[in-house]
């Protein structure tokens, strides 16, 4: 039977206790799902967030429905139930629990309802392409309701559960905005109260979908929603097919660094439209929502896409090049001082995400790599690499161009990736990829400045002191001071030890207390950080430290500072190539040089 000739699973979802963050689900199972039996399932994870959540967690009382009696379901898995065979169709009611606001799973109190539908609705094994129809009853009549999937006759239809999957739903008293271009209908909604401009935000997104859709040449949907809710002190993206979920913290507009941040994070969400929800590695879809889906191309669909968040903001103009300067260089310092990158490459930070990425432990940074701060970088440098190969004519933004043409929702492999890098940049992609890619060589700025007139100017803690600071010798000495310690923020908690540093070499762990430094006591990590930098270079220090109630005396000599922070300057010598260059991939001219230089990476 042809999917689009199945009966559809009806789903009815009710409150039961808003304030207690508790609904309930029906769902109308038809007779033709049920003739064999079948098992029910509820998925271990959503698409884009590939972590395995265990979502059957915030379910219970799962119960089968027979007239007006009800009775348990038998679980034969941790996500997984199996249901009878029927004539005439079963009914099945479980009760969700959703109080964790994030883009992944439910959240639904007095104020607002975010469904999940990976978090939310059980699926039938072997059958993902029956359809489902939505409906929600019984929440407060003054509630709107949005989503990405049609609304015909008060339900929402998904053609199937993988849609359906993808359709995350919004229910409350949010504010909404509209706009049209490329014969497309896009819908804003805010969740939340905030002190940002809702106008504002829907003017440079307006500017960044047609800066992104000129790209493609079109989009590829008819209608696209924007979910946006705003939170104190939270953020994160989840992309979606027709749709994307953004979370914001509410107070973050008080100044303009708030708003770019917010203008990258959609520049982001909107660019997997193409991006890994129809461009995608054959891995990713259909899906296996019962376990991990491993890819090793997540490079690509998340660090190349955390790069083009940068491209897409400057050709819309709704971020200055002074700020994309700055993330650049942070992302620069940080990734090139992570003791990981020697030991995790970008395809095996792909492939381990589901168990290390998200699942992070405080050995994690020497130890391994992010695909999306590593992946943002080398997609710099692959975009650089194809303009310096193309003469110019050719950079990240038309490969993706040409990987669109050329496979659209096909799917596509590592190969295909490299035929398109081979083509467009008439070079090898071998030593490339075997560097930085499937390698694990260090980040190397010349390309970036031989192609865009573009210099990393590497600065020494010393060398960021003001005027009068570095004319201070005890400052000074303590500016060039390093032990290898990194300390938490709540309090003198080791957080990290650096490998082959003053402080592993001692003995010194995660999760030890600094008691007291040369007889000082420290309660604050600034104190432990400022008694460990007092003698200097050259010197040693006695620290009294705490491990599990056993109090314990190590001494440990300080070095020079082998750290080192960046800044992303015009070059000295820049060129009509290197300002061509420039502009065709940022759509903004080259910045002018500064008036002042410091010492060059």
């Amino acid at each position: 039977m042809k999917a689009s000739n199945l009966a559809p699973i009806k789903a009815t979802v009710r409150p039961l206790d808003l304030a207690q963050h508790l609904f309930e689900v029906e769902l109308a199972i038809p007779a033709e799902a049920l003739r064999e039996g079948a098992v029910a399932a509820l998925a271990a994870w959503t698409p884009g967030s590939y972590l395995v959540r265990d979502y059957a967690r915030f379910l219970d009382r799962v119960r089968l429905r027979v007239g007006k009696q009800e009775t348990p379901l038998e679980k034969v898995g941790k996500q997984t139930w199996r249901l009878p065979s029927s004539r005439q169709g079963l009914t099945l009611r479980y009760r969700v629990y959703g109080n964790e606001l994030t883009v992944r799973t439910n959240h639904v109190d007095s104020s607002h309802a975010q469904i999940i539908p990976a978090a939310t609705f059980l699926y039938l094994e072997g059958q993902l392409e029956r359809p489902y129809e939505v409906r929600f009853e019984g929440f407060p009549a003054v509630w709107k309701m949005a989503s990405a999937l049609p609304l015909k006759q008060g339900a929402y239809g998904a053609a199937d559960f993988d849609t359906l999957v993808d359709s995350p739903f919004e229910l409350g008293t949010f504010r909404s905005r509209h706009f049209k271009t490329g014969g497309a209908t896009f819908e804003l909604v805010f969740t939340g109260p905030h002190n940002g401009d809702e106008a504002r935000i829907t003017e440079a997104t307006q500017m960044i979908v047609e800066a992104e859709g000129a790209l493609f040449g079109g989009f590829p949907f008819h209608r696209y929603v924007f979910l946006f809710t705003f939170s104190p002190r939270l953020r994160g993206g989840l992309e979606h097919r027709d749709c994307t979920s953004l979370i914001s913290d509410s107070a973050a507009f008080d100044k303009p660094e708030g708003y770019f941040a917010l203008y990258q994070l959609v520049a982001h969400e909107f660019f997997h439209a193409w991006n890994v929800k129809r461009l995608h590695d054959t891995v990713l879809g259909p899906f296996d929502y019962s376990r991990e889906n491993p890819t090793k191309l997540l490079w690509f669909h998340e660090g190349l896409t955390s790069y083009m968040e940068h491209v897409f903001v400057l050709r819309a103009g709704v971020v200055p090049w002074s700020h994309t300067a700055q993330e650049l260089a942070r992302g620069w310092s940080e990734q090139t001082q992570r003791p990981g990158r020697r030991e995790q490459s970008l395809e095996e930070s792909s492939f381990d995400a589901w168990i290390r990425l998200y699942k992070p432990h405080e050995f994690s940074p020497n130890s391994s790599v992010s695909y999306y701060e590593k992946g943002e970088l080398v997609g710099w440098l692959m975009d650089a690499a194809l303009r310096a190969g193309s003469g110019g004519q050719a950079g990240l933004p038309e490969l993706f161009a040409l990987l669109w043409s050329r496979h659209g929702e096909a799917g596509l492999t590592d190969v295909d990736v490299r035929r398109a890098f081979a083509e467009l940049s008439g070079r090898d992609p071998g030593p490339f990829w075997d560097a930085w890619i499937s390698g694990r060589a260090d980040l190397d700025p010349a390309l970036v400045e031989q192609v865009f007139g573009l210099a990393l100017e590497a600065r020494a803690p010393w060398e960021n002191l003001s005027f009068q600071e570095q004319g201070d010798p005890d400052a000074l000495r303590r500016a060039q001071a390093w032990t290898g310690l990194v300390l938490a923020s709540n309090g003198p908690m080791i957080q990290n030890v650096l490998p082959d540093s003053p402080a592993a070499e001692a003995g010194l762990s995660f999760g030890m207390e600094l008691l007291a430094v040369d007889g000082w006591r420290t309660s604050t990590s600034a104190e432990a950080l400022r008694w460990l930098a007092q003698p200097g270079p050259g010197a040693e220090v006695t620290v009294l430290a705490a491990e599990r109630g056993r109090v314990f005396q190590v001494t440990l000599p300080v070095q020079l500072s082998p750290e080192r922070t960046h800044r992303l300057v015009p070059a000295a010598k820049t060129g009509p190539a290197q300002r061509a260059a420039f502009a065709a991939t940022y759509g903004q001219p080259h910045p002018a040089p500064p008036r002042k230089r410091g010492k060059r990476l």
